[in-house]
Formats: C-alpha cells, structure tokens, sequence
C-alpha cells in the first residue's frame, strides 16, 4: 500500500488470540520468494495446519508456483532486493487479484521501501519480519480481502444462513487439499450424507457437487487475469487433463473457458451456481 510514494507500514494492536480462537486468515496456500529457510520456517511455525506454504528462492521459480498451484498470497522477501521491483511490477499486472505481502525487517534498505512506493503497485502490504507472530494472522486477512473466498462469502451472504455459508467458504479455502466429500464432511462435523441433506434442504448442491463448485469458482477468478489460461488453470485445480476440466466447466456453467471468461470469469459463475441453486434476489435467509 503507498500513500505520498512511500509504504505505509500497516500497525497492528497484539491480539493475543491463536488462529483457531478466530483470527484465522482466509488462504490456503501461500507462496514465498526468499533464500531464507530460516524465514519459511518462522513462518510455517504461526500459520494454521491447512495452510501451504511454497518456498521459491528464484524468481522465475515463484511465478510457476504462482501459475500452476492454487496460490492465494503471496510473500516476497525483501532482502532479495536485486528482482523485486520489476517482479512485482510484473507479477500485478499478470495476475491482478494475488494478495502481495512484502516481508522486511527493520535493518532493510528503506530506499528500496521508497522506490516500491514509487512503483505504485497496488495492495502491497507491508509486515514485519521482526514481529511475525503479531503481525502474520491480520496481515494475511487484508491479503486476502479481494480473494475468491472473501467475494463469493459477500456476494452469497444475503442468501445463505451462516453455517452453509461457512461451509461453502471451507470449501474455497480448502480447494488446494482437494478434500473427498466424505472427508470435507467429516472436517465440518458431519456425515457426507447429513450434511448433503442440509445443504439441499436450502437448494445448495449435496456435498460432492458442491466441492466441484468451488474449484471452477476459483477458476472462473483465475481465468480472469492475463497471466493464465484454461490450461494453466486446470493444473492449478489438478484436473487429469486440460479437456477434463473443459467437460467440468461446460458440465456446471453451461460455458467454455473462453466463454467463461468474455461473461464475466467468477461473476459469471457465481450467478450460474446460484440459478443451479435456486437463490434469487429477495429470498430470504433462514
């Protein structure tokens, strides 16, 4: 984030609260630029079981992670200060919806903090590598505010009580684990066949099918941005095979990539699962 050509370090007041008590960021799998091991294990050590992280110590390397695996976030070291600039020029315009977080610590050059300010790259957050543990859960929040997840949570909140709503969005967050249907039901306490019969009881998809949804959701996002294509996007989702997932789109959406992505991308898809759903403005919430 910039403001007068300089980032502005975002301030966070000490919660005191482990992820599970509720600060619990909406990614899944996050990606790291850095030479640092050390720096990878910092992090892995405060996020969530479920979250990945990537580690990439080149930069050609991080943007195949960023292009072919479900990547939500990604966290760019700055201390690798020779390729950052121009790459992350280069990685916004590409992929316009990645939550970038630059991680700097307090020794950093603050004229490279100047010349990123001046680059004018938008929604770069900043976070203290000096102050993970306090810093990591909201930073990874607002990283993730203009995530898959976090739009179809507000476009479908108006329409869906709030445990159906969590779950379709565990469904988002988790797609890089590729959960079973038995399995998600399992994680949210349930049967794969009671929980079926809660979701249809209020016109969402049984569970399996509702797993489905949220994987072209997220590539109905994907699709929206330069950097990818059909192709790139079914191995993102580990489809078996680029016609596979062409079959699964056309199956759900009614639509071919290209199709999909000259309506709209997510928003086109969002409004097929809803009519699939049955959830029309002015149906109320039960």
């Amino acid at each position: 984030m910039s403001r007068g050509g300089f980032l502005r370090v975002e301030s966070f007041v000490p919660l005191g609260i482990p992820f599970s008590k509720g600060v619990r960021p909406n990614v899944a799998f996050l990606a790291l630029y850095s030479r640092d091991r050390t720096l990878a294990r910092g992090l892995e050590r405060f996020l969530p079981e479920d979250h990945t992280l990537a580690r990439s110590p080149s930069w050609p390397g991080l943007v195949r992670v960023v292009r072919e695996r479900p990547v939500t976030v990604v966290l760019v070291d700055l201390a690798e200060r020779l390729e950052v600039e121009d790459g992350l020029v280069d990685l916004r315009a590409r992929f316009p919806h990645l939550g970038l977080v630059l991680m700097a610590r307090r020794h950093d050059d603050p004229v490279a903090l100047f010349r990123l300010g001046r680059a004018g790259i938008r929604n770069l957050i900043l976070l203290s590598v000096d102050h993970l543990e306090r810093e990591l859960p909201l930073t990874l929040l607002r990283a993730a505010e203009d995530g898959t997840a976090s739009l179809v949570a507000r476009r479908l909140s108006a329409y869906l009580p709030r445990r159906e709503l969590r779950a379709l969005r565990l469904a988002l967050d988790g797609v890089h684990l590729r959960w079973s249907a038995d399995d998600f039901a399992a994680r949210i306490g349930f049967s794969r066949p009671h929980l079926s019969v809660r979701m249809k009881r209020i016109g969402l998809p049984s569970t399996g099918h509702l797993l489905t949804w949220a994987r072209l959701m997220h590539a109905g996002r994907w699709m929206e941005e330069p950097g990818r294509t059909g192709e790139s996007v079914s191995r993102q989702l580990e489809y078996s095979s680029g016609a596979a997932f062409r079959r699964a789109l056309k199956q759900y959406t009614g639509a071919t990539p290209t199709e999909v992505t000259e309506a709209g991308g997510l928003r086109y898809v969002i409004a097929r699962f809803m009519e699939r759903c049955g959830l029309r403005p002015g149906r109320a919430v039960a």
